[in-house]
């Protein structure tokens, strides 16, 4: 009985480990603008970010333009974009971009949502009209004239659709209400499941191996979990480029932590399993046999 407590003990606190750094990394992130925003800036020099950047919004100045005057050839307004969004200007306009793109997302997850830009039907997106205002008022005041007559336009980058909100908001709360106990509910139950074991050094092995394990099954369920939220990049390979490198850069800080309590769990079972071999080694030579710890 004692040893099937132990490893149901040892079982838990393996499989809270992962609910534990999940946590930490949503409270970070979500609840920390200036974690996302800082974690988010440095994007706004990556080419497949700006190309995306640029794209949307060629695409929203080109389309009403179009009816304004047939003439304006459609690359003239991608230069005019690209200069900006490859320009010194961008990278201050990115950061204010994703402070209100935090913004939005905490309002959503807060109360549902609703926002006049970048939330839409419940979805939470990057707000381009920085940029779009920039380019059309400088189209307007040198080789564009007509570009003044452009409409007020939102383009954005969407980051969560209104499924995606929904089903974020289910465990965002639990998760982050949650965060301080985790941590100590999974050592609490791996330290009394090693305690409780007949042999602790052999619990310490499966203890170190089985939490090795909960880190690689965690692993999975992101790689899962990203190939589904990202699109097809044969719908959009520009747009797809750029959600993935944001999305790689928003769950880096959960892919560094995972790796480091997956080195850990392999570092206790080692120790333990040295350990464990040299107290046999020493008991086989004494001529002595093995006998389980006290306390059975």
């Amino acid at each position: 009985m004692r040893r099937m407590i132990s490893v149901i003990f040892i079982v838990l606190g393996c499989v809270s480990a992962p609910l534990a750094l999940v946590g930490f990394w949503a409270a970070d992130w979500v609840a920390g603008a200036e974690r996302y925003v800082e974690t988010m800036a440095p994007l706004a020099v990556n080419p497949a970010v700006q190309g995306t950047v640029t794209d949307r919004v060629t695409a929203a100045i080109t389309e009403p333009l179009r009816e304004l005057d047939a003439s304006v050839p459609d690359h003239a307004v991608h230069m005019a974009v690209d200069a900006i969004v490859t320009g010194d200007r961008f990278p201050a306009i990115w950061r204010r971009v994703n402070q209100e793109a935090h913004r939005r997302l905490i309002t959503a997850l807060s109360d549902g949502g609703g926002g006049a830009r970048a939330v839409r039907a419940g979805s939470v997106g990057l707000d381009l009209t920085p940029i779009y205002e920039l380019a059309r008022n400088e189209m307007a005041h040198s080789s564009l004239p007509v570009a003044a007559r452009l409409p007020g336009l939102h383009p954005t980058i969407e980051l969560f659709s209104a499924s995606d909100l929904a089903k974020v908001r289910l465990v965002r709360a639990w998760l982050v209400e949650t965060r301080p106990g985790l941590p100590i509910l999974s050592a609490a139950l791996l330290v009394t499941g090693t305690l409780l074991a007949r042999d602790r050094q052999c619990a310490l092995i499966g203890a170190g191996l089985g939490l090795a394990g909960a880190m690689v099954l965690l692993a999975l369920l992101l790689v899962v979990v990203r190939s589904a939220s990202l699109p097809d990049p044969s719908e959009n390979e520009s747009h797809t480029g750029a959600l993935t490198v944001i999305f790689d850069a928003l769950t880096g800080f959960l892919w560094a932590d995972l790796r480091t309590v997956f080195a850990v769990g392999l570092v206790v079972a080692v120790i333990a399993f040295a350990a464990r071999q040299a107290r046999l080694s020493r008991t086989g030579s004494s001529g002595a046999e093995p006998t389980p710890e006290a306390g059975t």
